[in-house]
């Protein structure tokens, strides 16, 4: 991103189109500058007082200075406004118009007359049958709905009589060659159909180049399992992890520990921010710093994921969709990596700890017992770094609504799967229970749409509670629009406020990522 349009986004009264160029732009984009009044906008200050991110990337081998993505939400796109096109349609019938053969409501002209569904289905099967009928009342029956079904003669009559036309009907030998015909033709049209490039099937093949990446440049120091340990599995003849499975993990590894911890001036300038004011309430207070940090982690998320192999293969518009739909699933692992069972409390990136009381004082309390429960569900599963890793790149490539190809994004989400799998394994040495762990994280992800699901009710209530999210977090998340006049009165300091979801860092021993100044 240049110069120029930093400068031309930088007033903090401009709103921003929120247009599919903005969105791919931030796609593409090296910069690592945000803000935390726009949807995804991680690469666009429009807000000089709200920048974050200022870090520099550490020196990985083949990583690219990774940018997060943006969103939108289509507006107007049925405007009615226009009173020429209010007025199209239809007019409607001044008079329902009847059968002419039995006086029943008619569907149409059929065979050159204006007739209901139920004579013309008569007189086609009387004509294509050469049907002959007799009157059983003397051949002069006054044809109604009640007569229409006793006497058949009189009602053939009838339709002659109002100019029903024999000769309109298709014979039945030529409607049989035409269905056989059309039969034909579909089978003829599949056939030609090349097979789509969309199957399972088909990506899954496409894997293996797709997923291939190098390692970082510690992995060949570094390594997952005890020799011993892998030596024995090796002896049980228990499947190893290939090479690329490997590299998977430890870029993984690597993006994890370098994209999960903001930088020590992202956040003091948090704490500067979100000082308390004089007389401010302190449950605003725990609403702002909430906020901050939530974005923070929300732009941590989207460069951990724009760095997991196979990523940037899928379509932009997926990239988004997944994206937005992964962000808050990802803080629940996060949440869990930093929770503390001694004192059944979560430490925030600045080794605040947040408790059950701390939630409900910041007005979360309707979801925080769900967020504990999933948390020491985690903790007592020890899950180690890898299998963290692994559940979250699983997590990110989900099948989700709108997906342009769902079937690229499960077969992506099967490698990873069957290498978290493999993994077990051997970090297991082949035990008999080790299906029984892997069944249980997979089942975690149930487990996390679920509380993605619980994240945005709590944000949509919070936002008719007159409390404001940021831009930001309302872009990611679709937090439905309200009526003007619900959300005039909101406060000042309701303008940060965010969802039960908090940052989650990793423990003191990852290290921090430079920092650099902002270019405006």
């Amino acid at each position: 991103m240049n110069a120029n349009a930093m400068d031309e986004n930088s007033d903090g009264d401009r709103l921003i189109d929120f247009n599919e160029n903005f969105v791919y732009r931030l796609l593409k984009t090296n910069d690592s500058i945000s803000n935390s009044n726009s949807a995804f906008a991680l690469n666009l200050d429009v807000d000089n007082n709200s920048s974050y991110l200022n870090r520099q990337e550490p020196n990985m081998m083949g990583q690219e200075d990774l940018s997060p993505s943006s969103s939108l939400n289509d507006y107007g796109m049925n405007d009615c406004s226009d009173p020429k096109r209010a007025k199209k349609g239809p007019t409607p019938r001044q008079q329902e118009e009847l059968c002419l053969v039995c006086g029943d409501r008619a569907s149409g002209y059929h065979y050159n007359a204006l007739t209901c569904e139920g004579c013309k289905g008569f007189f086609r099967r009387s004509v294509t049958k050469n049907a002959v009928y007799c009157c059983k009342f003397g051949h002069e029956c006054e044809m109604d709905m009640y007569m229409r079904r006793k006497c058949q003669e009189c009602r053939l009559k009838k339709c002659l009589a109002v100019g029903m036309r024999p000769e309109c009907v298709v014979p039945e030998n030529q409607c049989a060659i035409k269905r056989k015909e059309k039969k034909a033709q579909k089978e003829k049209d599949k056939q030609q159909i090349p097979p789509t490039i969309n199957s399972f099937d088909a990506y899954k093949n496409e894997i293996p180049t797709l997923m291939k990446c190098d390692p970082p440049p510690y992995a060949e120091a570094t390594q997952l399992l005890p020799q011993k340990l892998l030596d024995e599995n090796r002896a049980r003849n228990i499947p190893a992890l290939t090479q690329n499975q490997l590299a998977v993990i430890y870029k993984l590894i690597w993006y994890q520990d370098g994209y999960e911890q903001p930088s020590e001036e992202d956040l003091k300038r948090i704490m500067i921010q979100t000082s308390p004011d004089e007389n401010e309430d302190q449950n605003d207070v725990h609403f702002r710093h909430i906020t901050e940090i939530t974005i923070l982690t929300v732009q941590l998320i989207v460069e951990f994921a724009k760095g997991l192999p196979a990523f940037t293969k899928i379509p932009q518009e997926d990239q988004i969709t997944l994206l937005k739909a992964c962000s808050s699933e990802v803080m629940m692992l996060r949440m869990a990596r930093r929770y503390d069972a001694a004192s059944d409390s979560i430490f925030f990136a600045n080794n605040r700890s947040y408790t059950r009381d701390s939630y409900r004082m910041a007005g979360m309390a309707d979801t925080i017992e769900d967020l504990l429960h999933f948390c020491r569900q985690m903790y007592s599963m020890r899950v180690d770094n890898v299998e963290y890793a692994l559940l979250t790149a699983i997590v990110i490539f989900s099948d989700r609504p709108g997906l342009e190809q769902a079937e690229l994004v499960e077969a992506i989400q099967s490698y990873y799967i069957d290498t978290l799998r493999i993994y077990i394994l051997n970090r297991h040495g082949g035990d008999v229970k080790c299906m029984i762990v892997f069944g249980t994280l997979l089942a975690i992800l149930t487990e996390l749409r679920t509380l993605g699901n619980q994240n945005s009710e709590m944000c949509f209530s919070l936002k008719l509670k007159n409390r404001k999210l940021p831009r930001f977090l309302e872009e990611i998340w679709d937090v439905q629009d309200i009526p003007p006049q619900m959300v005039q009165n909101a406060t000042s300091n309701a303008q940060n406020n965010t969802q039960s979801t908090i940052v989650v860092t990793t423990p003191s021993t990852v290290p921090q990522l430079q920092t650099q100044s902002q270019q405006h």
